[in-house]
């Protein structure tokens, strides 16, 4: 079997800069292994490296740049057997007769604007023999903005996997050697406490925010305390207890985490996956987090995840009763790291990726594509926004960079359950029981605040 993977962003090599990267190269170095992949290739345009070919731990390395890149993408497509399209801001061309598997890989559910970029989009867009979503929540919001088509017939759901070599448990002493050896000059301060991690990119909606108020918050509590983040090419936005260790790569991340009391995930954006939380338990660290996206059902299934609210106040109680209850934090790291090692090792969703494979490859050219025109009408469908983080009787939506809380009544509650899949009026009627007058008002209603998507 030969394998491709196509990526466009934010880097893949030499560094793999976010979680998007080390997912195609965790993959990419279990495939080239073994005895019944003939070849892996990465094609990319943020490979960077002076040569425009290469092989680098099995891998084939293939650097895209300028109008070339759509010829050696229909080449790719006419040589490999699977090609995995992983574009955020690149539109892959639409391709027929052609002989691989095109296999889409929805990272995130964002729409595209004029400054940012989308994997949402791109699904929807092209002519795909699957599309592969990393959780339920990202393949379900797929499902609803696509209801007017069969488009969910061809996917997924795979989860991201943990490469238990790059993200496992390490002694702080070996830690704190190994980050002297990453750089030389950082000074972390004997007997600094808590030390909490950040693990993001800054200006990118993860809750940098949030930092200033909770750094002071927590200071008074731990005058010792020290925030470790990777704020790649800016200031520490001049908070006192920060260190900014610009972008850290990923064989390092082990050892930040290590010494780490505490990971912090305060993304306000629906994460499709958020790998960063099970790459923090599988090194034993804790997680604070928001429920956006499938935050929310990682803090459900992983108990050493704690969820609390996009507010400053509500992160410092969560994260101080984190500190408070180690014992019970040791505990629920020992279940959280069993499930990992359980359901998201590599061999386990490698395989999975391989019989997959597989059955595409075997289905070649026998699909039915269902147009939109062709589509059976099923009326008006109405399904929650993904950008919101429900906590029940409170729901934040964080749209255009402005967050906003609202409080919602039981009826209203009931509403939201019913529509976490697009449902028809009728349909809602009846899994939320409501008299069809009050719900046609709460629904207008919930639309009006975009809780609630007409489409």
């Amino acid at each position: 079997m030969k394998i491709s993977f196509l990526d466009d962003e934010p880097e893949i090599f030499p560094m793999q800069y976010g979680g998007k990267a080390r997912t195609i190269i965790a993959l990419a170095k279990y495939f080239a292994k073994l005895k019944n992949v003939e070849r892996v290739n990465i094609l990319s345009r943020t490979i960077k490296d002076k040569r425009d070919k290469f092989k680098w731990q099995g891998i084939n390395f293939i650097r895209l740049n300028g109008y070339g890149i759509i010829r050696k993408i229909v080449t790719e497509a006419n040589d490999a057997d699977i090609l995995n399209v992983h574009t955020s801001s690149f539109t892959f061309p639409y391709l027929e007769g052609n002989k691989a598997v095109v296999i889409n890989h929805l990272h995130d559910v964002i729409f595209a604007t004029a400054d940012i970029g989308s994997h949402l989009d791109k699904a929807i867009g092209g002519k795909w023999d699957a599309i592969i979503a990393p959780s339920a929540f990202a393949a379900t919001v797929l499902k609803n903005a696509t209801s007017w088509s069969n488009l969910n017939e061809r996917i997924i759901t795979i989860p991201r996997a943990i490469d238990s070599d790059m993200f496992r448990r390490v002694s702080p002493k070996i830690a704190y050697a190994k980050i002297k050896e990453f750089n030389n000059a950082l000074e972390i301060k004997p007997g600094s406490y808590p030390i909490i991690f950040f693990p993001h990119r800054v200006n990118a909606d993860k809750g940098e925010v949030f930092l200033p108020k909770l750094c002071s918050l927590l200071s008074k509590k731990y005058p010792e305390l020290l925030v470790l983040a990777t704020f790649d090419g800016v200031d520490n936005l001049k908070i006192p207890n920060l260190i900014n260790l610009q972008w850290v790569p990923t064989e390092y991340m082990k050892y930040f985490y290590a010494i780490s009391d505490l990971t912090i995930s305060l993304s306000l954006l629906p994460e499709s996956f958020s790998q960063v939380c099970l790459e923090s338990l599988a090194c034993g660290t804790p997680v604070s987090c928001f429920k956006f996206g499938n935050l929310a059902d990682l803090s459900k299934k992983f108990p050493a995840i704690r969820s609390c609210e996009p507010d400053a106040d509500d992160i410092f109680s969560n994260v101080v009763k984190i500190l408070k209850n180690k014992k019970e934090i040791q505990k629920d790291l020992l279940i959280s790291r069993n499930i990992i090692k359980k359901e998201n090792n590599l061999k386990r969703i490698a395989q999975i990726y391989l019989s997959y494979y597989g059955n595409l490859l075997q289905k070649k050219g026998k699909q039915k594509y269902e147009f939109a025109w062709e589509a059976k009408k099923r009326g008006v469908r109405y399904f929650i926004t993904p950008l919101i983080a429900d906590y029940g009787a409170v729901v934040y939506l964080y749209e255009n960079k402005k967050l906003q809380k609202f409080r919602l009544n039981r009826s209203e509650q009931k509403i939201l359950k019913s529509c976490r899949e697009a449902k028809t009026l009728p349909e809602i009627k009846s899994k939320a029981g409501i008299r069809l007058s009050s719900l046609k008002k709460m629904l207008d209603k919930l639309v009006d605040l975009k809780i609630i998507i007409q489409g």
